[in-house]
């Protein structure tokens, strides 16, 4: 029987939180203050996904010899391929949902070829960029194993470093508008995989930096409460709180995981391990990343079409509109799951594990 790691529950559910927290105070960064401090607290989610992805594939692994390459991409992407296909086709759809209104079935050319372009590069919405950098990963991943197996801290010092030099890259670009701007750069695999082998790294290390951890929570306390404002003042005066590639983030995002961690060995120390909302959103996180988007646009685009602008705005429209966002998201979440469409969705069956 596998142990679950109940502090990865804590995490991802936080992370799934997080990650509607981001995009539902965007709008707001530049008119409220507590929305650009809340929106750049949270820049590490898509970053820290990808390390608990990372973490949780080797801590599984981490007793066999050998990884069979077929069954494990037949698994890993068929298990990401078809939600990201259904909500491609999902997110077209709407995107293009005044053209087709307009034109009918003369539009279905112009949506079909839409669609092949948008499943090539993760481009139908803002979020689903995520899962091409994830079919990227997890091609990788029997390599990247291996590359731990035999030389851990070299895969870690070199994935650190092409992941630091291609985004410091992009970060200059950005306000410098120096050097080749890249399309798509986002979904380039070295932007991101310094994250994905740091929780390989973690995981085969586990129990050596628990240890460490219960001994230097205050440090890395200190250490997050620095990266966050070294973040908060890049972001500030470089204008670039809307990107999350950039070396600040990368320091914040580490300097999170571990605290998160600390925090979440502690609570689970004192609180009764088992069912209970915080595994349930941890099992459903898939399901609710891929869905929000689709809330949080439809919820701003309501008041729009019957003429109520003003309900978003302000600091009480930002709150309201990520606690909307949040309840409709989990409550579409929780009816889905009892139906047959949770699987292909990128949810969990209820009563399914």
């Amino acid at each position: 029987m596998k142990q679950r790691l109940y502090e990865f529950d804590d995490i991802r559910a936080f992370a799934a939180l997080s990650v509607i927290a981001i995009h539902a105070t965007a709008p707001y960064v530049t008119e409220e203050i507590i929305g650009f401090v809340w929106n750049q607290l949270m820049r590490y989610a898509v970053p820290l996904f990808i390390i608990l992805s990372g973490f949780l594939l080797y801590y599984a692994d981490r007793k066999k010899g050998t990884v069979h390459y077929g069954q494990f991409m037949r698994k890993r992407l068929t298990k990401i391929f078809i939600p990201y296909v259904i909500w491609t086709i999902v997110y077209t759809l709407f995107k293009m949902r005044e053209e087709i209104a307009d034109r009918g079935a003369e539009a279905l050319p112009d949506v079909g070829g839409a669609l092949l372009s948008f499943l090539f590069d993760g481009s139908a919405f803002v979020h689903l960029y995520f899962l091409i950098i994830m079919f990227q990963l997890y091609l990788l991943y029997p390599v990247l194993r291996l590359w731990m197996k035999h030389r851990a801290n070299q895969a870690l010092f070199v994935s650190f470093f092409c992941t630091f030099l291609t985004q410091t890259w992009v970060y200059i670009h950005d306000i410098t508008k120096w050097g080749v701007q890249i399309p798509q750069v986002t979904r380039f695999l070295p932007v991101w995989l310094f994250f994905f082998v740091l929780g390989m790294y973690t995981a085969r290390h586990k129990e050596g930096w628990e240890a460490w951890l219960r001994r230097n929570g205050l440090l890395v306390a200190v250490c997050w409460l620095v990266s966050i404002v070294l973040l908060l003042v890049d972001s500030r005066i470089t204008e670039t709180y809307g990107a999350s590639i950039k070396p600040t983030v990368v320091l914040y995002t580490v300097t999170s995981y571990f605290l998160f961690y600390y925090i979440c060995m502690g609570r689970r120390r004192w609180q009764k391990q088992g069912e209970g909302f915080v595994q349930w959103l941890s099992t459903q996180s898939f399901l609710v990343f891929l869905l929000h988007p689709l809330i949080l646009t439809v919820l701003r685009i309501l008041p729009r079409e019957y003429g109520d602008d003003a309900i978003w705005d302000g600091l009480t429209g930002m709150l309201g509109l990520f606690a909307a966002t949040t309840g409709v998201t989990l409550l579409l979440t929780y009816i889905i799951s009892f139906t047959p469409l949770a699987a292909i969705l990128g949810g969990v069956r209820a009563g399914r594990k």
